[in-house]
């Protein structure tokens, strides 16, 4: 039961990033490797604003299942530990911390559900790989607490300044439920910017699902979230909800470009 579970939880987490249509296979070139820590932040924002985000043509998707089943917003609060380039040598930076935003798109005409890359947050000096990174200074402070007979408590601090003095916080602390090991994830986001263009994530991960409200699962904790950034005003207007929580302390992913 429990393998069938983790299985179930790899591919649906899978499907937060991958269009549901896949093109055929081409050789690939490889950019680079990482390993992180992630949390996903599933919102349930405003249709209009999430579309205003997505490429002309592109209409707003909410989720209806799995981890982030609810959402049609994720904010992905991403610690790269360790960069690798092509090579398996470290790049420049060798680690830091970025924040992106991901929203689903169907358009007619086109098979399944897009994830698009709206915004990256990144701190100098910036890459820009999806043509809509906005320069910020990323700070994260984050730690677990191990009380005994596997009681374990998670929190997350992070700040995200971007250059116009703007701030997003993001404050979590909660009861860690059990983590699931998978392997063999797929993802290909596209952007926003350049509608058909996506990069390639394959990867293995250990995560857990801290909260999913349409599937019944409160969170054990307390959590906020708040933007000042006007870049993002009409998204986080007040009527925005947190719908889920995925924690995600292991990240080991290969990137190629098709």
């Amino acid at each position: 039961m429990k393998r069938r579970l983790g299985q179930w939880f790899a591919s649906s987490l899978a499907a937060v990033f991958v269009s549901f249509s896949l093109g055929p296979v081409h050789a690939e070139t490889a950019v680079g490797s990482t390993v992180e820590s992630r949390i996903l932040l599933g919102f349930k924002a405003n249709d209009t604003a999430v579309g205003d985000m997505l490429p002309q043509g592109w209409n707003p998707v909410t989720l209806s299942q799995g981890p982030v089943g609810g959402a049609n917003l994720i904010v992905a609060l991403i610690d790269r530990q360790v960069i690798l380039d092509p090579e398996g040598k470290p790049a420049a930076p060798s680690s830091g911390p970025t924040v992106a935003l991901l929203a689903y798109g169907r358009k007619d005409g086109v098979d399944g559900v897009r994830a698009f890359v709206t915004r990256v947050y990144e701190e100098p000096p910036v890459v820009d790989p999806y043509g809509n990174s906005v320069p910020a200074d990323i700070n994260r402070v984050a730690g677990f607490v191990d009380a005994g007979d596997g009681q374990r408590t998670q929190t997350e601090i992070w700040t995200v300044q971007p250059e116009s003095g703007r701030v997003l916080s993001f404050d979590l602390d909660y009861k860690v439920g059990g983590f699931m090991w998978s392997t063999g994830g797929e993802s290909r986001p596209y952007s926003s910017v350049t509608p058909e263009f996506f990069r390639i994530y394959r990867y293995d991960q250990l995560a857990n699902l801290a909260m999913n409200l349409a599937m019944g699962r409160p969170l054990n904790g307390n959590v906020s979230f708040s933007s000042t950034d006007p870049d993002l005003a009409g998204l986080f207007d007040g009527s925005e909800a947190l719908v889920a929580i995925v924690s995600i302390p292991v990240f080991v992913r290969k990137i190629t470009l098709p």
